[in-house]
């Protein structure tokens, strides 16, 4: 798998980076077919509001795209709801998977 990450130098942590990583991997685990990961951490400078911290993060999984987006006032926060809504559609997409494979399998 491929995890690609996007943001201005020296804006995250090393250390948050790092942990959205780690998730990653783990949603791996429920789905050996994720390909590819690209996250996207950027700041909103044009609003004055202070949940201006984004993190988008898109899944390929057997050619599907899964794709989260959270804002709220820190990056930490932001990619926390973001992988936790992935976790969730990534489940999803296995059961859906192995649904269709059940059926097949009985026809």
């Amino acid at each position: 798998m491929t995890i690609e990450f996007h943001t201005n130098f020296g804006m995250v942590s090393e250390n948050i980076i790092s942990g959205i990583r780690n998730n990653i991997i783990e949603l791996s685990h429920f789905s050996k077919n994720i390909s590819r990961a690209e996250v996207f951490l950027k700041e909103d400078i044009s609003i004055i509001s202070v949940e201006n911290k984004i993190c988008e993060i898109r899944l390929t999984i057997l050619g599907d795209n899964l794709f989260a987006h959270s804002r709220t006032d820190n990056f930490k926060d932001s990619a926390k709801e973001a992988l936790k809504d992935l976790k969730r559609m990534v489940k999803h997409q296995v059961k859906k998977i192995n649904e269709s494979q059940h059926i097949h399998s009985v026809v």
